[in-house]
């Protein structure tokens, strides 16, 4: 009998009729971790985290001298992801490298006002939301995932020693520190919602940062034409298999993920705190992450995300994360006759002194998302503690 956490039992008997297949294995997965990970989370807790660092390291970059002296446990999870499975192959990655940078600039907001919002909006953000550091984890959330997005999305990223692929791994393993730490905690209600980050949730976000990711893009002006779209849900699918997303909710194009999207995002509950909280933070941190100066100007354009938001998710969903009600008319409009000037002033050198749009969008890309890590590039070091005083609580 199929065992379904208490949140998503209304949802999940509503939709199930329209697909029964995909509902059972979508709320199966909601109770599943990720257990390659997990287990190398579980038999190395004990070790140092500058020494987990440098083994995860030597994995990362193949050192052979020293990859003898990495724990057995890493060894296999790495061996597990070292090759593609065949179907890496059926579809050329560049067509879908070319259209995000194309238009990464309608990207990025689509991502920032609606993708990640309505991700959010879910109880994906009771495993996410750290007690006491709202502001600081929206802003690191978001550019770790606008970095990871870029990477996926550069000519290369997702092969073996590509940034892509290591930034995939790095937040599988990132994921099943904190499954350990949740649950170690004692405070997280598993009857109520499954696994924390479970494979189901994972699964709809990866379908959320490709085939809604891409929709709104679209929605937004971004020209993309039927290769290019096969393309880029192809590259996601790719980065999906790496950060561990189990083979019945593996999306194998963009119809089949949006009906992923369609089943799981039924099954949830309707938006929570954690989820208003998570919204307004994600918003609120955007002016300070692209460098926007001044109470005044801050204001107007968290004023324009939530309006654009507001639009780009629908009413129900705003009105359940609390967006004001502003008049969001317009507000895609507008954004598609500000990028229409930009790229005007990008043809007319003698105006901007010779800067070229494609250029300054992917300096812009590099500069928001800019992930800490150690001088010698990424850290795979694993949190060591997590705040979960909303996670479980009713």
């Amino acid at each position: 009998m199929l065992n379904v956490p208490s949140a998503f039992q209304p949802g999940y008997e509503a939709i199930r009729p329209s697909n029964p297949g995909l509902a059972d294995s979508y709320i199966a997965h909601m109770t599943v971790g990720d257990p390659p990970a997990d287990k190398v989370v579980e038999e190395l807790a004990d070790l140092d985290q500058r020494q987990f660092h440098l083994f995860v390291r030597t994995m990362m970059d193949v050192e052979p001298a020293r990859i003898d002296t990495v724990p057995r446990v890493l060894r296999e999870f790495f061996g597990e992801v070292g090759t593609f499975p065949d179907w890496y192959d059926s579809l050329p990655v560049q067509p879908g490298c070319r259209a995000f940078h194309r238009n990464s600039d309608l990207f990025v907001l689509a991502f920032v006002a609606s993708t990640i919002v309505r991700g959010f909006g879910t109880t994906i953000s009771l495993s996410f939301l750290e007690t006491g550091k709202v502001i600081d984890f929206g802003r690191r959330r978001l550019r770790q995932n606008l970095r990871h997005l870029v990477e996926i999305m550069i000519p290369g990223g997702l092969e073996r020693h590509g940034d892509g692929w290591k930034l995939c791994l790095r937040i599988r393993l990132v994921h099943a520190q904190v499954r350990k730490l949740i649950a170690d905690s004692g405070d997280w209600d598993s009857a109520a919602y499954g696994r924390p980050i479970s494979a189901g949730h994972v699964a709809l976000s990866s379908a959320a940062f490709s085939a809604m990711l891409l929709q709104d893009a679209v929605r937004l002006g971004a020209r993309i034409d039927d290769a290019e779209r096969a393309s880029f849900i192809h590259l996601w699918r790719c980065g999906s298999w790496l950060m561990g997303v189990p083979e019945p909710l593996l999306f194998r194009d963009e119809a089949n993920a949006h009906e992923l999207l369609r089943v799981g995002l039924r099954c949830e509950p309707p938006a929570g705190l954690e989820s208003i909280v998570m919204a307004h933070s994600l918003i609120n941190s955007i002016p300070h992450i692209i460098g926007i100066e001044g109470k005044r100007r801050r204001r107007r354009m968290i004023s324009l995300l939530q309006r654009l938001s507001r639009r780009m998710i629908g009413a129900r969903l705003a009105d359940e994360l609390k967006l004001p009600r502003k008049i969001s008319t317009g507000a895609i409009a507008l954004v598609g006759l500000q990028r229409r000037l930009r790229n005007l002033r990008g043809i007319l050198p003698s105006f901007v002194g010779g800067e070229n749009a494609d250029v300054a969008r992917f300096s812009d890309l590099l500069e928001w998302s800019s992930l800490d890590g150690d001088a010698e590039g990424f850290s795979y070091r694993l949190p060591e503690h997590v705040g979960v005083s909303l996670a479980g609580k009713s």
